[in-house]
């Protein structure tokens, strides 16, 4: 693949990958062969350039302070290409054809599995310097049909931290809406005839020593929940509007679809189809299954039941989350409460606190500081699984609630932290 350099204003961006003008791409579904993709609208304007083996979409990044320079993203699309029968070779071979992108380093991602179609798939991350020196990061893609082998790749160079994030997002999109045949169907999950049964939220908790950034462990105690609706979906996460459909096709990376095995009532296995990432990856499941009159068994692990609270509740009382984290390198920490009265008013506020050896080992502390979060005051209501703070300003939240002990608000889950009922 040719094309024009970028002169001296390009920031070095020497690599000959950026192609003369084409028409800008727009929206909408785009077809290459038998394959056919849907293109996010962060692509949208992106010069367009069909190549010899495929769609080439690039953009010129603007600095937006005075001492950046410019940028550049690139979004490849190959034609597709008949199964070779050695795919992890012609993915290879994919991630090698570009000589200035180091390739024999280990990658910073590496992830293989199967599409939601049932297809191999295999993502790579590499970064952080092209064989010129040139800032970079290249995602590669590699998609195998029975009879078919797709590839795709973007690559950002000097762009600006706060650039990449949604590019990347982008990208992830038009992967996970990939369809390699025209019966495929892209990240859309969709329950059998048949599959669903189960109702309601079951959560565990969850103990661990997590290492943290300042070189020390941190002890977790973090709240797994499952929310099930009887037409096959369940999520890690809670709908904002009740509707688990609609959640799971703009959130499916928290979502999954769930048949029961053995007859509705006496079921004694559980398949799960859950979305692992916005590429398309999936993760399929079938593990042991019994429920008892307030609590599920999945594999070794047993969820309970908890009950939803009553539209209109009201709570009394003050809860406190309070976080934190440290090592020989620093610490941070910080609290958070929140006051809620029957007369459906609440109080909300906190603080952060932090210090930093700044790499010093003899404990000598170089940065320190703390802040406060603003206090906030208003009105509260509670239906379901979730919390609406409406301050007094008119600004409204909405918050995930539920208590693990269906007879005690001792520990209220709010948001998917942790709040402890202070005093009686």
């Amino acid at each position: 693949m040719t094309g024009r350099r970028l002169g001296a204003g390009g920031a070095g961006l020497g690599l000959v990958l950026l192609l003369s003008a084409g028409p800008p791409a727009h929206g909408g579904e785009v077809a290459l062969g038998p394959s056919r993709f849907d293109m996010p609208a962060v692509f949208e304007g992106w010069t367009r350039r069909e190549a010899g083996d495929g769609l080439v979409f690039e953009r010129v990044f603007e600095p937006t302070g005075s001492r950046g320079g410019k940028g550049a993203a690139i979004l490849i699309v190959a034609k597709p290409k008949p199964a070779s029968g050695r795919f992890d070779d012609a993915f290879a071979a994919f991630v090698r054809s570009l000589k200035q992108i180091p390739s024999d380093d280990k990658p910073l991602t590496a992830k293989t599995g199967e599409t939601l179609n049932g297809h191999r798939i295999r993502v790579e991350q590499r970064c952080c310097r092209t064989r010129d020196g040139i800032r970079m990061s290249a995602w590669h893609i590699g998609i195998a049909t029975k009879t078919s082998e797709h590839f795709l790749m973007l690559l950002m160079l000097q762009t600006e931290r706060e650039q990449e994030k949604p590019i990347r997002e982008g990208f992830e999109a038009l992967v996970g809406s990939f369809r390699p045949r025209p019966e495929d169907r892209g990240l859309a999950l969709a329950p059998a005839r048949g599959d669903g049964g189960l109702d309601g939220l079951y959560s565990r908790t969850r103990t661990q020593l997590r290492p943290n950034a300042f070189g020390g462990m941190d002890f977790t105690a973090d709240q797994d929940t499952l929310l099930f609706d009887k037409g096959g979906f369940y999520t890690t996460d809670f709908p904002r509007d009740g509707d688990m459909a609609a959640h799971c096709r703009a959130e499916p990376t928290t979502c999954g679809t769930y048949t029961l095995k053995g007859g509705w009532f006496s079921a004694n296995r559980i398949e799960r189809v859950e979305v692992e990432d916005g590429f398309g990856r999936v993760s399929r499941s079938s593990e042991a299954f019994s429920r008892a009159k307030d609590q599920l068994t999945l594999g070794d692990v047993t969820y309970f039941a908890v009950p939803p609270f009553a539209d209109g509740h009201r709570f009394d009382g003050t809860w406190n989350h309070s976080f934190g984290s440290s090592g020989a390198m620093g610490s941070v920490g910080g609290t958070h409460t929140l006051t809620l009265t029957p007369d459906g008013r609440f109080t909300r506020e906190g603080g952060v606190g932090f210090s930093s050896t700044g790499g010093s080992m003899d404990g000598s502390t170089v940065v320190a500081g703390h802040s406060r979060r603003p206090v906030r005051a208003g009105r509260y209501t509670v239906s379901g699984y979730r919390l609406t703070l409406t301050d007094d300003g008119g600004s409204s939240e909405a918050l995930s609630l539920f208590a693990p002990d269906r007879a005690s608000d001792k520990l209220l889950v709010i948001g998917g932290a942790n709040y402890l009922k202070q005093g009686r």
